[in-house]
Formats: C-alpha cells, structure tokens, sequence
C-alpha cells in the first residue's frame, strides 16, 4: 500500500470547479428568469383584481341608483384614481419599482346587447406602471393580456 498518492490531482480539482461553475451558471439564469416571471405574473394579477374591484363596483352602483353602467352600445372608464378616492382599492405598487399610474391606469366597461334580464358586459384593462403598461382588451383570461416593458 502506497501512502504517497492520497488526494485529487490538480487536474481532477479543476474539473470540479470547471462543472461546478457551470451548475451555478444555469442556476443563475433560471432564477432571473423565475424571477422576471413572477413581476410579470404581479402585473397580471393587478390587471384581474381591477376587473373584478370595477365588477362590484358597478353591482354596488346599480343597487343604489346605476348611474355608471353605460346604455347599450356605449362604454364607460373608471380610473384607478376613481377606485382609490372610493376606497375600493389600494395605490398599485410597481413590482420593478415605483407605482401604478391612477389616472391614465383605467377599466373600460362595454355594454353590448343585453340578453333578457343580463346585461352583456365586457371589460377592458389598461395598467400603465413606471416599468411596464398592460393591456387586456377585452380581458377574459390573465395569458390573454399584452405586457410591453418600457
């Protein structure tokens, strides 16, 4: 038994750090890339919670007097400021930094041709934050919304 030969030869160590550096390479772009995501994922979530806070809006408006709905045909905008004023919802915070825009971030109601008793309502969604402006027209599903970073 040779005792002189125990450990790992320079070469053997370098390749080590060689596949380690590389585990860490990949793991680092994953992360930035879930990461991205999930600020994606925020702008989504502000563009459905708009929608459904502008939906009992209205249902709250209509029971007391109906003044917002729009008449068939026509359309009406409701502004992130509006809701924040009526304490419906809170300043939205920009996940990149910054806030959501109150006035120019707005729900667009549409009215088209009732059916019977139910009003066919359709919404759109324009989110403009500091890094990004969202866009759901009509919005009927999150993936079907349009995030242009600024």
């Amino acid at each position: 038994m040779n005792l002189k030969n125990k450990g790992f030869t320079l070469v053997e160590l370098l390749a080590v750090i060689v596949v380690v550096a590389i585990i860490m390479s990949i793991a680092t772009l994953s992360i930035t890339n879930f990461l991205g995501n999930s600020k994606d994922r925020v702008y989504l979530n502000y563009a459905a919670t708009l929608k459904t806070t502008v939906e009992d809006y209205l249902i709250e408006d209509y029971e007391n007097n109906g003044s917002l709905l729009p008449n068939v045909g026509g359309s009406r905008e409701i502004s992130l400021n509006t809701l924040i004023t009526k304490k419906k919802i809170d300043v939205l915070k920009d996940p990149n930094g910054g806030t959501c825009d109150p006035n120019t971030t707005k729900v667009v109601i549409t009215r088209n041709n009732d059916k019977g008793i139910n009003f066919d309502l359709s919404y759109s969604v324009y989110l403009v934050c500091e890094h990004a402006k969202i866009t759901c027209n009509p919005y009927t599903k999150a993936k079907e919304c349009v995030i242009t970073k600024k």
